[in-house]
């Protein structure tokens, strides 16, 4: 089934994203640029996944319905932002449910101080963004806090995961996805605030970002290429 082959998923991928920044500037921009999140959503839904996955599905609908407003002009921002929030926790709790599900027993304190880092840095990140926010700041903390979530969980799946069935690439990519999500929040957060970051720049690491967590949550199918 061609949902299942990588090379498909991944060279549709590049395309969709290509397609969207040739036609960022165009009319034609609203509608190219929920398409990767859109293929996505379809390679998840008729691939071999794990049960997780189906938060996945949830969270894609949510982006979809994020980048549609968002892509309607400034003054959407502040409601592009819900969806955005249901879909970065969504991923939280996709990572979250894929640990538990497992028959993973983390030790209380490990799991803190994964969590210590992180959240210091983001405090840190936004404290120094909040004065450039303007009202965006209250949204933009509560979606960095979301992002810390995403980031603990995520890296959690990596570091503490003792099931040998859930293949360790596939944990990684998950995090290296996951990252990039959070690394588009943060680059649109400098990019409205800060200073000008290319728009390509700030779009493209987040479809791969949700490509690489989608296909973390994959079952391996046996026609792979």
């Amino acid at each position: 089934m061609i949902w299942r082959n990588n090379t498909f998923r991944f060279g549709m991928t590049f395309l969709l994203c290509l397609q969207y920044s040739l036609l960022r500037e165009t009319d034609y921009s609203t509608f190219v640029k929920p398409l990767p999140v859109i293929f996505w959503f379809l390679v998840v839904l008729f691939s071999n996944k794990r049960p997780e996955g189906n938060w996945i599905l949830l969270s894609f609908f949510c982006a979809f319905i994020g980048d549609i407003l968002l892509d309607l002009g400034a003054e959407w921002l502040k409601i592009a932002t819900v969806p955005f929030l249901s879909s970065t926790a969504l991923l939280a709790l996709a990572f979250h449910f894929r640990l538990r599900n497992d028959g993973n027993k983390l030790a209380y304190v490990k799991d803190v101080l994964l969590l210590v880092p992180i959240a210091v840095a983001a405090i840190l990140l936004h404290l120094r963004l909040a004065p450039h926010l303007g009202d965006a700041a209250k949204i933009g903390g509560v979606l960095l806090t979301l992002a810390v979530l995403l980031l603990w969980r995520s890296l959690a799946v990596v570091l503490f995961k003792n099931n040998t069935t859930d293949v360790s690439f596939r944990r990684v990519m998950g995090l290296i996805g996951a990252c990039g999500i959070v690394a588009n929040y943060v680059l649109y957060s400098i990019n409205l605030s800060v200073q000008p970051i290319p728009r390509d720049l700030v779009i493209q690491v987040y479809y791969w970002g949700q490509a690489f967590v989608a296909w973390s949550f994959l079952n391996g199918d046996k026609v792979i290429n």
